[in-house]
């Protein structure tokens, strides 16, 4: 399996995560809410692992994961996975929906983010060099209808770009 297809697998299981432990003990231990995923908290060495159902590491290539932000109820909002200089990072609203996914380099954006609705379905997709927009940019609306699509330059808006009404249809454009 791919990287990318395991963090998207990853990003679907954990945002069905669901908190099975009482804050009493040591280790911190969550599950999804089929069983396929496994994730376990040591509270003394901060260290997190992500298991799957056959009891192996979900993502083993990175060199380390940790749980950079939670929520006020003790859930991961912001999770990190660590691969050299790349950091991979996950971010959950509180209901435990994904809300972002990325890579981040030497503190900026990089790469393939994808921002996503409460609801769950893709908000905005977008690809970033150096912490700045390059490329194709789509913004949806939450019903999964394009709301707006265009092009970045260098972090600058370039090109025609599109928006279109509710029901997907092409009301405007704007060169830039």
């Amino acid at each position: 399996m791919t990287t990318t297809k395991r963090i998207s697998l990853l990003t679907f299981n954990f945002s069905l995560l669901l908190l099975l432990f009482s804050c009493t003990g040591k280790v911190q231990e969550f599950a999804a809410a089929d069983g396929s995923i496994k994730a376990t908290h040591n509270e003394r060495t901060g260290e997190w692992h992500i298991m799957g159902p056959d009891g192996q590491e979900v993502v083993p290539e990175y060199d380390s994961m940790r749980v950079t932000e939670v929520s006020a109820d003790g859930h991961p909002m912001t999770v990190v996975y660590y691969s050299g200089a790349v950091q991979h990072w996950l971010q959950y609203y509180s209901s435990m929906r994904p809300r972002s996914q990325g890579d981040v380099i030497g503190g900026m954006r990089e790469g393939r983010w994808v921002f996503y609705h409460p609801a769950g379905n893709i908000q905005a997709e977008a690809t970033y060099i150096g912490g700045r927009e390059e490329g194709a940019y789509r913004v949806y609306r939450e019903n999964g209808v394009p709301y707006y699509i265009g092009q970045y330059h260098d972090g600058e808006r370039t090109g025609v770009w599109e928006v279109y009404d509710e029901q997907g249809q092409l009301v405007a454009t704007q060169q830039y």
